[in-house]
């Protein structure tokens, strides 16, 4: 209260009048601009010189080669009772989901850290025709599909072969190698396709990496690309970037051997990152200025003690689906008011326009993380929802523009689905 004096007459009167409180300061921004100019956060583009595999060992049969045929393996539907045990990892009833499936039985994993050595592959990167096409039906392709990317993590000693006083652990051949699950939506099987890159005397050779995102646009795929690649040979090996593929030009051994290599894709150029990192990517189509690229890196709250430092890149696309060298937006994660809004340990972005939408598995902070970040206008106007009811270590996000729906995935052994969820869901 402020005491305030008044004279009536020869009266002099004290009155108390009260005092307006100061305004409570506003909590941080969940976000704010990053500056994406100079060198670090620069692209360079290189087209890869050898692209087709030998024509005497290798057929061309394109998208529509790796979406049919007998040799695929069937997922499981939410009917199945197997794939029913599955529903926990889903995001809980609050966020109904309008589409969900399963792998098979091998490549849904084995719990237990004991239990690597029996599938080490864990699928990490998610992209849809629904993003790639209008329509939902890929470039030269007939049925509506999903690509996920699978990454080998097993770097330890078998305990089967050396189940006593095994020596160091050695690194498998295939450590952080990817590969790339072609799933048919409408009949809901798929076979995998190894990613490759052609050398001078037509050799081809797997691509290593994390394969942490994918992003389909038109008919060519961008897939993150990180430094992992254990000193094995290949283009711009062990620098971070994006690496693209042309989904058209799918080739398979015409004696239907190859092992891993039966069905290739191989790699027509990469993108080189001046510094910054790509751990998952994802296509936005209606970013203002035409459609966009959206990259970013992952930043664990659980080794580096921090809830902040979250990085996202925006890079426009030009001609003929090529990228612009320089980003035109970014933005760079804070500390949270509340440690549960902190953005971090982030697995996927998917970016619609002024709104982020953020996959994170719980590091530090909880499990089933979500938020939703609207960073149109300024600073000051943008907001950030989150929540914990969403699926259980969720990895890559992709939005399928017609249907309005967001597919994700999950990574966790025996807990490994992929689901939709209608966009007013998430409001």
């Amino acid at each position: 209260m402020r005491k305030q004096l008044f004279v009536f007459g020869s009266t002099v009167m004290a009155v108390l009048t009260a005092v307006p409180a100061a305004a409570a300061p506003l909590p941080p921004p969940p976000l704010v601009s990053l500056n994406v100019s100079g060198g670090h956060y620069t692209l360079t583009e290189k087209v890869n010189p050898y692209q087709t595999p030998p024509s005497a060992e290798y057929t061309p049969v394109g998208i529509n080669g790796a979406l049919s045929g007998t040799d695929r393996t069937a997922m499981l539907g939410s009917g199945d009772p197997e794939c029913a045990a599955r529903a926990d990892a889903l995001p809980q009833p609050t966020v109904p989901t309008s589409a969900a499936y399963c792998w098979d039985t091998v490549m849904q994993g084995k719990q237990g850290a004991e239990n690597a050595h029996l599938m080490p592959w864990v699928p990490q990167g998610l992209a849809t025709s629904g993003e790639a096409q209008l329509s939902g039906i890929p470039v030269t392709g007939d049925n509506r599909a999903a690509i996920v990317s699978w990454t080998w993590q097993n770097t330890k000693q078998d305990p089967v072969t050396d189940p006593e006083n095994p020596p160091p652990p050695k690194k498998d051949y295939r450590h952080n190698s990817v590969k790339l699950a072609f799933v048919n939506l409408d009949d809901m099987k798929y076979r995998f396709v190894l990613p490759v890159w052609v050398d001078e005397a037509g050799v081809q050779r797997r691509i290593y990496g994390h394969g942490g995102g994918l992003a389909w646009y038109g008919p060519y795929l961008f897939m993150s690309s990180t430094s992992n690649w254990e000193g094995q040979p290949g283009p711009d090996a062990g620098k971070a970037g994006i690496r693209v593929f042309d989904t058209r030009k799918i080739y398979k051994k015409k004696d239907g051997g190859g092992g891993d290599y039966q069905y290739v894709l191989p790699e027509v150029r990469h993108y080189v990152s001046g510094g910054a990192s790509f751990d998952y990517v994802s296509l936005d189509r209606n970013s203002a200025g035409g459609a966009s690229l959206v990259g970013g890196n992952y930043r664990s709250s659980s080794t580096t003690g921090s809830y902040a430092g979250t990085e996202v890149y925006r890079y426009r696309f030009g001609d003929d689906y090529r990228l612009n060298r320089t980003p035109v937006q970014g933005w760079k994660s804070t500390v949270p008011q509340n440690v549960g809004d902190a953005i971090s340990d982030v697995q996927g972005v998917q970016a619609n326009g002024d709104t982020l939408y953020f996959n994170m598995s719980k590091g530090s902070v909880a499990n089933r993380r979500f938020s939703t970040a609207g960073v149109g206008g300024a600073a000051s106007e943008w907001t950030l929802k989150s929540r914990k009811d969403w699926s259980y270590r969720p990895q890559d996000l992709s939005l399928w523009y017609a249907t309005n729906e967001l597919w994700s995935l999950t990574e966790g052994e025996e807990d490994r689905v992929l689901y939709s969820v209608k966009m007013d869901a998430l409001k």
